[in-house]
């Protein structure tokens, strides 16, 4: 789609930039959500070891580290620190946005944001700076005693539709056609704690 003239901000987003993007929205609901949930300052957080449990009960899937090309939870999470810290001695998960947004198409920008700097670093030679996502084939199996065939294989996962939605008024930033500035937060800052301060550079990435 094309806003005022100018080309959407994800344009250029290729199978894993949607799939990093629906991880950020995804963690960062995640934490939000448990912490209302369980409604107790003492265990606000998730702790990091526990995060596969509960991404599987919010989500009805599993948090596959392979399918991000990593070993471990907390690599996945590296993947993404523009959006999820891991901090304190508990280890615990944070978001680095504000559970009010307005827009989700806050996620959008970052994800653009660390789509450009890691196309420089494998540009300038860094091959370990390009993503290893598997582009996941889910089978729909058929069901329990219904003799028709099993359905041709689809990828998966498919990006968040309520993010999409949202993000399809953002136009990349200095074009034609932007010309809200991002939303301002109790805290002060232009999209949040972890967001590029208006102007600015995001948080993470140089």
């Amino acid at each position: 789609r094309v806003v005022g003239g100018a080309q959407p901000l994800f344009y250029l987003f290729a199978y894993e930039d949607w799939t990093m993007l629906s991880l950020r929205f995804e963690i960062h609901l995640l934490t939000h959500a448990f912490r209302r949930d369980v409604n107790d300052a003492d265990r606000a957080q998730i702790i990091l070891e526990h995060l596969p449990f509960y991404y599987q009960k919010y989500f009805k899937k599993a948090l596959n580290t392979k399918m991000f090309g990593v070993e471990s939870v907390k690599e996945i999470l590296g993947l993404i620190k523009d959006t999820v810290i891991v901090s304190g001695k508990n280890s615990v998960v944070q978001s680095m946005l504000p559970d009010d947004l307005e827009s989700f198409g806050v996620f959008a920008m970052i994800t653009e944001e660390a789509r450009r700097y890691r196309t420089r670093r494998v540009t300038m030679g860094d091959e370990s700076a390009a993503l290893k996502v598997t582009q996941q084939q889910v089978a729909v199996a058929a069901l329990a005693g219904n003799p028709r065939p099993v359905h041709t294989v689809v990828p998966g996962p498919r990006p968040v539709a309520g993010a999409v939605a949202a993000m399809s008024a953002a136009v990349r930033p200095g074009v034609t056609g932007w010309s809200a500035r991002p939303p301002a937060f109790a805290n002060g800052a232009g999209v949040g704690p972890a967001a590029r301060p208006w102007g600015g550079a995001w948080g993470g990435y140089r």
